[in-house]
């Protein structure tokens, strides 16, 4: 067994150089071996790399397509409008209520004490 493999500090690469080197290989004619000397690195890491790297592209696509269309922005703004109207009614009857209740607990109320002292 070598120890020359585990005297070898570990290099950390972050997302942009991993981005970088997998876009490299890719747009370049240079192969797999070639930029993982380069780079000081093992294949299995570079196709792990490389797996992300098309995974998230994937995704890319992806999110822009799952977005509402116009049609349902439209039907959404318009049940939105339904929901306002229905919220301003809701609160005009309860006002009304209001001062329907006001009217018959306290205009019966001051009515009756009214005519009671007038009677008096």
């Amino acid at each position: 067994m070598s120890t020359e493999i585990n005297d070898k500090p570990r290099k950390n690469y972050s997302p942009d150089q991993k981005f970088k080197i997998v876009k490299e290989q890719m747009t370049s004619k240079m192969s797999v071996t070639e930029i993982c000397k380069k780079y000081d690195l093992s294949p299995t890491n570079f196709y792990k790399w490389q797996n992300q790297f098309l995974k998230s592209a994937l995704e890319g696509f992806k999110s822009t397509q799952a977005g509402p269309t116009k049609a349902e922005l439209r039907k959404i703004a318009d049940q939105e409008e339904k929901i306002n109207k229905m919220q301003s009614a809701i609160s005009e009857i309860v006002q009304e209520n209001i001062e329907l209740k006001k009217i018959l607990v306290y205009g019966v109320y001051c009515k009756s004490s009214f005519t009671t002292r007038n009677h008096q």
